[in-house]
């Protein structure tokens, strides 16, 4: 249950209805494209119908998923803390005028890398709206949400469980999958209530609710008021999944510690590499490709040694430009750079072993002697500027290494974490083709043929950059470091 706010649910029915292009409620002012228009495709591709099962993990045979409603409230805060203490991930299903009325914490949950769900702006029963009403109620959250975080909410919960053939429209239009839930705590009937009742009852019904379940969603809440009977009854909830083996979940299937990219624990992957062997010399103007054709090494002219990305940035140069005809040689265990007269003009710190140069599929070089390092470039891509592009097979990292944005070979684009995780991705094929971040702002996927065929539909900016964050969000972001698109 959830305090009405009867005007200002009028007044926004109405100007949907009256097709304005402004939604004004109690509070705040949104503007708004047009009653259908469809923030940037952020999220992964809607799942059909009502869902109410944790999604599964691989690996793993038994999942739960923690859900929140009706906030953000005055509880919000303990339970995000808590949450964290134990390393849960879980899943926020806010209303508008809460959002509006605690912004911070809305902010705060983004931040620490829950999973933020469309619960309606006002609370009603989504039946007994029409379809106009609907899209309203939806696309109000999705406006403010996007506002304060850069996202959009990628799943939907109708408020009392209660929707219709409209309802399921109308997510879906807006790239929301519905989700209800499989067990219930009833905190919500506790009214504010701390008694030792109230906390038992909440701990029971999802606990002996959740019996012979193997993917249940669980069902709390944040709302307005104090919830002080939900937040003691929730660190025994966690505790009791955790001794009968299960593994907590956001709805959309994200595992490990909120905030993190995956399992913590799971090592992240070496990349692949070509290898220039001891002994190699590369000559003035000579190139040599990684292992996926993603960064190039080349000798320039000028004497300077690059490793850039094809068609991209250089990521890592020697001091050396201004001495025509030099050349870069791999031998005792150091990368020199050699002059026409025979003068070192620059030179690793290394030496006195045998050592190959590696060119790692993630934008570094590394001198590597058996399993030692010697020397690095420590240099990797991280970030992608306006014109450059990513072609099969190629990705961009976040800067602990742990999340990569990857073009598939099919052309799909995939946000992936070391333990095989899939955080986003955009189910597109383009065979052949390519993904740019284009002048106009806009991240595009392109195949062979030329054509558009997936966009986030980002406006116009300038000089606007890509970038995967260490939480396992894909941002697009101006030089202010406002985001505009991000992935949840």
């Amino acid at each position: 249950m959830v305090a009405t706010k009867p005007l200002a649910a009028f007044l926004a029915s109405a100007v949907v209805m009256l097709g304005l292009t402004i939604v004004s409620v109690v509070g705040f002012s949104v503007t708004v494209a047009s009653a259908t228009s469809v923030p940037s495709p952020s999220c992964p591709p809607v799942s059909m119908g009502a869902l109410n099962a944790a999604p599964s993990v691989s690996g793993s045979k038994k999942t739960v998923a923690l859900t929140f409603d009706d906030g953000p409230g005055r509880s919000t805060q303990a339970i995000i803390n808590i949450l964290k203490a134990f390393h849960v991930r879980a899943t926020f299903f806010n209303i508008g005028w809460d959002i509006s009325d605690y912004p911070k914490l809305v902010k705060e949950e983004a931040a620490d890398g829950f999973l933020l769900g469309d619960h309606t702006n006002s609370h009603p029963d989504m039946v007994t709206l029409t379809k106009a009403a609907q899209t309203s109620e939806i696309y109000q959250v999705m406006v403010l949400q996007r506002r304060l975080t850069g996202t959009v909410p990628c799943v939907f919960r109708p408020p009392y469980g209660d929707y219709n053939a409209t309802t399921l429209s109308v997510a879906h239009h807006h790239g929301l999958s519905l989700w209800m839930w499989s067990a219930s705590g009833g905190d919500w009937e506790a009214d504010g209530s701390a008694s030792g009742y109230w906390i038992h009852h909440i701990e029971s019904s999802i606990i002996d609710g959740s019996i012979g379940q193997r993917h249940p969603v669980v069902l709390l809440h944040n709302q307005m008021i104090a919830m002080p009977a939900t937040v003691a009854a929730l660190p025994v909830i966690i505790r009791s999944f955790e001794r009968r083996g299960f593994v907590f979940v956001d709805l959309l299937g994200r595992t490990g510690p909120p905030g993190t990219c995956g399992n913590s624990a799971a090592p992240v992957p070496a990349p692949t590499y070509a290898a220039l062997d001891n002994g190699t010399t590369l000559a003035s103007g000579a190139t040599k490709l990684s292992p996926n054709g993603q960064f190039v090494l080349t000798m320039n002219a000028d004497g300077q040694l690059t490793y850039s990305e094809v068609g991209g940035p250089t990521l890592w140069s020697t001091p050396t430009n201004g001495s025509p005809g030099a050349t870069a040689k791999v031998a005792s265990g150091a990368l020199t750079i050699t002059a026409t007269d025979g003068q070192t003009l620059w030179s690793t710190p290394t030496g006195g072993r045998i050592a190959d140069l590696d060119l790692e599929s993630n934008g570094s070089l590394a001198l590597v002697s058996g399993a030692l390092v010697l020397w690095s470039s420590h240099s990797k891509l991280t970030t992608m500027r306006s014109g450059n592009y990513l072609a099969p097979g190629w990705y961009v990292s976040s800067p602990n290494l742990r999340c990569q944005l990857r073009m598939t070979l099919t052309g799909a684009l995939k946000l992936v974490t070391p333990d095989h995780q899939t955080l986003w991705w955009n189910n597109t094929r383009a065979l052949h083709g390519h993904t740019i971040l284009q002048p106009s702002g806009d991240l595009v996927t392109v195949n062979a043929a030329g054509n558009v065929v997936w966009s986030s539909t980002t406006p116009h900016r300038g000089n606007d950059y890509l970038s995967v964050t260490n939480a396992g969000t894909l941002t697009l972001a101006g030089t202010s470091g406002v985001v505009f698109w991000a992935t949840q």
